[in-house]
């Protein structure tokens, strides 16, 4: 476990510096600053609608900031920071009509950093159903693919949006197993964002709390503990 200090100096794996978005004259973000420390699994927690999903799109080069600047790994975000990430977006996009096993030999096809060994790990790790057509899967059953699916890609940081919205309980903690077997190595970093603190909050080592398309707060998850606080409880607390 890194000191405070060593964790200062080490490389941000993303950093986000007064990113405003504006559309149809409606502000989206505005001047959001933040770091997600190397090797960590940072929380970006917010309600719906606080602006988590477009500031994930504008970090994975899916959509285009208005102002400010974005690096990954100290590259400037674009095409080429985009092979560092593999992002699992907020439900959905998958092609239906294909089998988990189809769908992940594609993946398999037009990812360069793809792991197979990894990928029939996680495979049964997850309980995929291979053979299971993606139009017959459950909510949770779709969502543990598109876990699968990120997590098979050797890519240094992996972004999650709302990775558990409608998803059963089993899946849950199976995902949430899933991302801290992936980070055991210390070659990965998460950003997930999410309104389930529950879930989630025994994973987090940093938070962010966003609203309204402004950072709230950012605090790492040892202080609080230090205060006596809970992940939930702080969140209670800024949102209020």
């Amino acid at each position: 476990m890194e000191s405070n200090n060593e964790g200062k100096e080490r490389e941000a794996a993303v950093s986000c510096i007064d990113v405003s978005l504006t559309a149809r004259k409606k502000t989206i973000l505005n001047k959001v600053s933040f770091e997600v420390p190397k090797g960590t699994i940072t929380g970006l927690l917010g309600p719906n609608g606080a602006g988590k999903s477009s500031l994930l799109r504008i970090i994975s080069s899916l959509a285009t900031a208005s102002s400010g600047t974005v690096a990954i790994f100290g590259e400037p975000a674009g095409e080429a920071a985009l092979r560092k990430l593999s992002l699992l977006p907020d439900r959905g996009g998958l092609p239906g009509w294909q089998t988990a096993a189809q769908w992940l030999a594609f993946a398999k096809g037009i990812y360069p950093d793809w792991d197979q060994v990894q990928c029939e790990q996680l495979t049964e790790d997850l309980k995929i159903a291979s053979h299971t057509r993606i139009s017959s899967m459950s909510r949770g059953e779709e969502a543990r693919l598109q876990l699968l699916t990120c997590l098979s890609r050797t890519a240094p940081l992996v972004i999650l949006d709302e990775p558990f919205t409608g998803v059963d309980m089993i899946s849950r903690e199976q995902i949430a197993s899933t991302v801290v077997g992936a980070l055991a190595d210390g070659t990965r970093t998460f950003l997930i964002a999410t309104h389930d603190i529950r879930e989630m909050e025994l994973l987090f080592d940093h938070l962010v709390m966003i609203g309204n398309g402004e950072i709230k707060a950012a605090r790492k998850v040892d202080q609080l503990r230090q205060q006596g606080k809970s992940v939930e409880a702080f969140y209670r607390e800024v949102f209020a």
